[in-house]
Formats: structure tokens, C-alpha cells, sequence
């Protein structure tokens, strides 16, 4: 575990660069200079109010009545001051909490959403959980608390700075009687002021310190019970027809079981740094009274000296108190500062393990020619546990190979390889020239309309609504054909069938060169695979296709198959069978569709009628 020290500086590291980024830094500084100076003028106007003080009572004390009148103008203009600076510099704060929280946003999604991180981070879920909990809520309490932190520690130094000065010149000297040795003792309330909060700020550190610990074990067990939730909701269908909500009832009260451990935990530290800061808040005001008594009852302090003297102690105390103040809030600070250190830590990890030198992992280079070939792929997990040994595979433009093997061999990781997510292993990839579309076995629908799903993830600049509705009814969709414009969430309300059908038609709209699918017609009927497999073939003949799945009849639509099969380093890729040419599949898929029932058409279906059969 990092130490204190090093986490700040890790967090300073990832977070600072809003102060050097183009396009940020103009604003960023002067945001900042704008903090710093409306700190200048809040201690001010407190030093004015300090001064008033002392005006104050003394007209009170001699009854001078005009005094005194003319004082209750000079704290109106007090009042109206210190509200408008206060009004403008919460403007200024809160804009700076924000535009830094924007900035780091965008920094971590870019590492995040970028070259399939955010899947690579969900298989080292152990290292960084919930990174979504850590985008939306720490960084947000990150940013929003440092700026805080660093607008009341600088009017804690101005304030000190101001109000030692005045304490130092209002104390004068205490005469202090040691035995027969009387020394006097210059600025004693100076000394009196710092020792007692020196005192309450080492107090306040022995009895806090575990809150850090606590607030980040708190915050983790927030961010599972949120995921548990979040689960539930995703998976509400396949929840009730499973009738699992008991088990899902269990692991919530797991999921709070543990978060009330860690509230209780942090709960103790809290009720033991409570005992003491709220014993100092009651003497806060006594305490200053106190220590310039022995000034007033000698003559030498009037009453306006006296009330000054106590509000400017109050004044260094409380600046010399920050850390009793804070000290909850900065442990609820570091928990999240860590998290997203941890956050871009791991994200670093992976950005190494993308960049390790060759032979440490899976090397994808864009190829110059029609042909994707792998050298020598061996497939780890992140473990280094071995799934699939050194594969040599070669396949050209146009060729349709399926690729076979028992769950878990390793299919879909050869997929994830050549789309460039899987980092882990040894060998290279080569790609070759065009599009490459990847169609997973759940396809991805991103909010919006339909349309705008089938468009995903860009927008050809030729197609036309006609286009959408025509691949609509190719695959078989056409109660969609109008709905096109619709907001839906179209992965909750559509079958898993209707979602791969979308990917399929998706699919015909961009007309890539080279397409992988991973098990991507598992949810359709043999009637509905042998359509969208058909489609492949007539609208995209010259299309590559890689097909991973092991249902029946996927074999008619490939020219070759390939079988991971067990062995001692791996699976192992081998070739099944012998190679068939397209001519071969297009003379099989004809014999194949000859054989297969037809509807009737049209007129034999009037037919029928008129002779009514």
C-alpha cells in the first residue's frame, strides 16, 4: 500500500495537469488567481471587523451614543462587503471545482474507453473495482474537497499571518513569578493560541487517523452495493424468469452486511475525533476571554481591547486549528484520491502490458495486403495460465472459416486477440486492409433511436432511411420498419433474437471487408441462421467471414473449419476436414434450400383459396 505521502503525490501527478493542459490552463490559472485574491480580501474585511470590534465596545463602555451610531453604518458596510466578496468567491470556487472535475473526467474516460481497457480492467476486477463508481463519484468528491481545502488552508495561513500580528501587539508583556524569579513574557497570547491548538491538532491526529482507512473500506462496500443494484436492474428479465430474486435478495443483504461493518468502523473513528472536537468548540470562546484576562483586570486592556483581543485569538486559533476542523472531511478525501490513483494505476498496468517489448504479449500491426495471418499466437490469461497454444492461422479475402472447439478452449479470446483487447500472450497479429467488424454474442445498443443504432458506431455518409428499413426486412424485422426515429431502450425491450438480427442488418448497412462473429446467431432458429448466413453470402460475397460457435448447420455456410483441441501447452488450432471453395458452398446452400419447404406464393395461395383447399 502506497504511504500518505506517496498517494498525494500520485493523485498531484494524475489530477495537476488541468493547470498545463491547452485549452484549460488560461481558465485554470485564472480561476485560481481569482481564488487567491477574493482569500486576500476576506481576511481583510475579518481584520476590519476586528478593528470594528474594538470600536465598538469602547463606545459601548464610555455610552457614546453618536459612537456607537456611526459604528451599526460601518458594520452595515461590514456586512454588505463581506457578502458580495463571499457571493463571488463561491462563484469562482465552485466553477474551478467543476472545470477541474471535467477535465479529469475526460482524462480517465479517455484511458478508460480506449482500445478495450474498460474490458481488459473488468478481468482484474480484484485490482480495481467499480471503475464506473470511481469516474461519477470519487473524482467528483476529489476535485470538489481539494479546492475546498486549498481555499481554507491559504485563508488559514493569511489569516494567521494577519491576526498574530495584532494578537502580538494587544498582548504585550505577562509577567511570570517562578520562585523568586519573575521573567515577563512578550506575545504570551501568541504562544497561549498556538499551544492550545498544536495541542488539539495532535489529539485530533491520534484519534483520526484510522478514519482514511475506514472511509475507503466504507466507500469501497458503497460502490458493491451499488453494482449489486445496478446488476439486478440489467438483468431484471432473466432474474424473474429464473425466480431468483431470493438469491439476489441474499446477496444484497450480504453486499449491506458488509457496508454496515465498515459504516460501524467508521462510525467508532468519528465518535472518538467527535469526543474531542466537540469539547474545543465549547471552549472556543471561553478560552480567548480567558487568556486576555489578566490584562483587562490590570487596567491594561479597555473593554473594545478586550473583545478584540479574544475575536483575533479566535482568529489564530481557528487557523491554527484546520486539521480538528478537516479532519473527517480530508479522510473521506484521501479514501477517494486513492481510488483514483488505484483507478489509474491499473490503467497503467494495461498500458504497459500493451507496450511490453515483443515475445511479452500479442503484437497487432495493420497489414498491406488481403490477408489476416497469425504467427506463433499463444493466448494466456492475465494470470499467465495458458489457453491456447502457438496458432498459426492464415485466412484470405472472401473466405468464410468457422472456428470449433469445447467451451472454454479459448474461441472467442482468438477474436478478442485480432480486435486488439487481449494483450496477453505471445505472437502477432497481422490484419489486413478494409473494414473489420466484430459482432459479439450480445450485441451493444447505445442509447438513442433505433436508427442511431443501426448506424453505430458511424455513420456511412450514403445511407438513407430506405436503406434502414430495407435491411430491417431482409433479416426479418419489419414490425421496425416503422420505428426508426423511436428513443427506446432497445437491449431491454427487444428478444435476444431481434438484437442479433439488428446486428445482422447493422451488418449489411456498413458492408465491412472482413466480419468475426462470436456465436453471433446463437439466440435464432435454424430458419432465421440459414437467412441471415444467406444474406452474408449474396449482398456481401467478397466479405471475409470468421465465425466462432459450435451449432449445427453453421458448417454449410464455411469453406473450411478449424478445432481448438486440448493439449499440453494449450489448445491447440488444427484444421478439420478439407477446404471447400465458395463455388462448393454457393452448389450446397442451393441443393440445401431446394430441399427445404417453401410458403407459397402469392398466386398459389389464390390458388388454393378459389379451389378451396
Amino acid at each position: 500500500m502506497d504511504t500518505p505521502h506517496s498517494s498525494l503525490r500520485a493523485f498531484g501527478a494524475v489530477a495537476c495537469g488541468y493547470w498545463t493542459a491547452p485549452g484549460y490552463r488560461g481558465v485554470a490559472w485564472l480561476l485560481t488567481a481569482g481564488m487567491a485574491m477574493f482569500g486576500v480580501i476576506n481576511v481583510a474585511i475579518a481584520l476590519w471587523l476586528n478593528i470594528w470590534n474594538r470600536d465598538f465596545f469602547n463606545a459601548l463602555d464610555k455610552r457614546d451614543t453618536s459612537q456607537l451610531v456611526e459604528q451599526l453604518y460601518i458594520l452595515a458596510a461590514i456586512v454588505v462587503s463581506a457578502g458580495v466578496a463571499v457571493a463571488i468567491h463561491l462563484h469562482i470556487r465552485r466553477r474551478l471545482q467543476f472545470n477541474w472535475r471535467t477535465w479529469l473526467t475526460h482524462v480517465t474516460t479517455q484511458r478508460w474507453l480506449n482500445n478495450g481497457r474498460q474490458y481488459q480492467l473488468g478481468l482484474l476486477a480484484e485490482e480495481c473495482d467499480n471503475p464506473d463508481g470511481r469516474i461519477a463519484e470519487d473524482i467528483r468528491v476529489s476535485t470538489e474537497l481539494a479546492v475546498e481545502f486549498a481555499q481554507t488552508i491559504l485563508q488559514c495561513v493569511l489569516q494567521l499571518i494577519t491576526f498574530l500580528g495584532v494578537l502580538w501587539v494587544l498582548s504585550g508583556e505577562l509577567p511570570v513569578k517562578i520562585g523568586a524569579v519573575e521573567i515577563s513574557v512578550p506575545g504570551y497570547m501568541v504562544w497561549a493560541a498556538v499551544l492550545y491548538a498544536l495541542f488539539g491538532s495532535m489529539l485530533t491526529y491520534a484519534l483520526g487517523r484510522g478514519l482514511i482507512e475506514a472511509g475507503n473500506a466504507r466507500q469501497g462496500r458503497e460502490a458493491d452495493m451499488r453494482s449489486v443494484l445496478i446488476r439486478a436492474r440489467e438483468n431484471a428479465e432473466g432474474i424473474a424468469l429464473m425466480r431468483g430474486e431470493p438469491d439476489e435478495r441474499e446477496r444484497l443483504k450480504e453486499s449491506l452486511f458488509d457496508l454496515r461493518k465498515a459504516w460501524h468502523a467508521q462510525t467508532r473513528g468519528q465518535g472518538s475525533l467527535a469526543l474531542l472536537t466537540s469539547s474545543l468548540a465549547y471552549l472556543a470562546p471561553v478560552v480567548p476571554l480567558i487568556v486576555a484576562l489578566p490584562r483587562y483586570l490590570a487596567g491594561d486592556l479597555q473593554l473594545g481591547g478586550l473583545m478584540q483581543t479574544a475575536q483575533a485569538f479566535s482568529n489564530v486559533q481557528w487557523a491554527l486549528s484546520w486539521l480538528i476542523d478537516n479532519f473527517p472531511r480530508f479522510a473521506d478525501w484521501r479514501a477517494s484520491t486513492d481510488r483514483v490513483v488505484h483507478l489509474h494505476v491499473a490503467l497503467h498496468d494495461l498500458e504497459e502490458t500493451a507496450d511490453a517489448p515483443e515475445g511479452q504479449r500479442i503484437e497487432v500491426t495493420p497489414g498491406k495486403g488481403d490477408r489476416l495471418i497469425l504467427r506463433d499466437v499463444g493466448l494466456t490469461r492475465p494470470d499467465g495460465e495458458r489457453l491456447v497454444a502457438d496458432a498459426e492461422i492464415e485466412i484470405g479475402r472472401g473466405e468464410r472459416v468457422l472456428i470449433r472447439g469445447k467451451s472454454g478452449s479459448g474461441k472467442s479470446t482468438i477474436m478478442r486477440a485480432v480486435a486488439g483487447v487481449w494483450p496477453w500472450g505471445s505472437g502477432s497479429v497481422e490484419l489486413p486492409r478494409g473494414d473489420i467488424a466484430f459482432m459479439p454474442q450480445k450485441p451493444y445498443f447505445p442509447l438513442g433511436t433505433l436508427k442511431e443504432a443501426m448506424l453505430y458506431p458511424k455513420e456511412p455518409s450514403d445511407v438513407t432511411d430506405d436503406d434502414l428499413r430495407e435491411a430491417l426486412h431482409e433479416v426479418g424485422l419489419d414490425h421496425l420498419r416503422g420505428r426508426l426515429d423511436e428513443e427506446e431502450r432497445w437491449d431491454q425491450i427487444l428478444s435476444g433474437g431481434e438484437q442479433q438480427r439488428v446486428a445482422f442488418a447493422r451488418t449489411l448497412i456498413h458492408k465491412p471487408d472482413w466480419i468475426f462473429m462470436d456465436e453471433a446467431t446463437s439466440a435464432l432458429d435454424e430458419a432465421g441462421q440459414e437467412n441471415v448466413m444467406n444474406l452474408l453470402l449474396e449482398k456481401l460475397p467478397d466479405t471475409a467471414v470468421v465465425s466462432i460457435g459450435h451449432r449445427p448447420g453453421l458448417e454449410l455456410f464455411h469453406t473450411r473449419e478449424l478445432e481448438l483441441q486440448p493439449g499440453k501447452n494449450g489448445a491447440e488450432l488444427r484444421q478439420r476436414g478439407e477446404r471447400r471453395s465458395l463455388r462448393d458452398l454457393y452448389r450446397r446452400m442451393a441443393a440445401h434450400s431446394r430441399a427445404a419447404p417453401r410458403e407459397p406464393g402469392f398466386w398459389a395461395t389464390v390458388r388454393a383459396n378459389l379451389l378451396g383447399r
